[in-house]
């Protein structure tokens, strides 16, 4: 039995077409590859945000959570206002919430402050002001967190009263302040990394 051939011209045409049969599916491989690698470049990029997010739950706020979701989780619940910049050096975006994000009617308001649109600082005011109020929220953060609060000397403090103590992620500080009109009794949470990126970006500044 003869084998069978096909003509010339015909053998270059099937030719031609298997190699760029074989060079799409190189191009479309290597299409593929690189959007895994982009893909994968994006989602190792939002894990390492998340890793930001702290579980610790303030009121219903969570250090390190992006700003765009801690808005969308206030809506209806608080009125959210811009805060004033403070006098002295930059301490991120600051916005005041006029109430926390899980009911409590001992908070009287919330001050938030945002880094690179991630939660960097928590600072709950209480209604209660009173020393007896100051002592019992010092046994609750150290009964919550298991750490010791810490006094500042009391012969540099002539009108507040300050304790300061560790949890996880963050620094904590109890205050209790009394000004000419007024006394403010408040807890500052606030994010240990993002404090230090923050306490970076100003030494940079006052560099210049």
């Amino acid at each position: 039995m003869t084998g069978f051939s096909l003509p010339k011209g015909m053998n270059r045409t099937v030719s031609a077409h298997h190699n760029a049969r074989r060079r799409g599916a190189a191009w479309a491989l290597a299409i593929v590859f690189i959007l895994s690698l982009l893909i994968a470049g994006s989602c190792a990029h939002k894990k390492d945000l998340d890793k930001l997010a702290l579980r610790e739950d303030i009121y219903g706020f969570f250090l390190g959570q992006a700003k765009d979701v801690v808005f969308d989780r206030a809506a209806g619940i608080s009125t959210i206002t811009k805060a004033p910049d403070p006098p002295l050096g930059y301490r991120g975006e600051l916005w005041n919430f006029s109430r926390p994000l899980e009911a409590s009617d001992e908070v009287d308001r919330v001050r938030c402050a945002f880094l690179d649109d991630r939660l960097l600082e928590v600072i709950v005011y209480f209604r209660d002001t009173s020393r007896e109020n100051l002592d019992a929220l010092k046994v609750q953060l150290e009964g919550r967190f298991r750490a010791h609060a810490v006094a500042e000397d009391g012969r540099f403090e002539m009108a507040q009263k300050t304790y300061r103590l560790k949890g996880p992620g963050m620094s904590i500080t109890l205050r209790r302040i009394t000004k000419r009109n007024e006394t403010e009794l408040y807890v500052q949470y606030l994010h240990d990394e993002l404090h230090t990126k923050l306490i970076e970006r100003n030494s940079r500044v006052s560099a210049k």
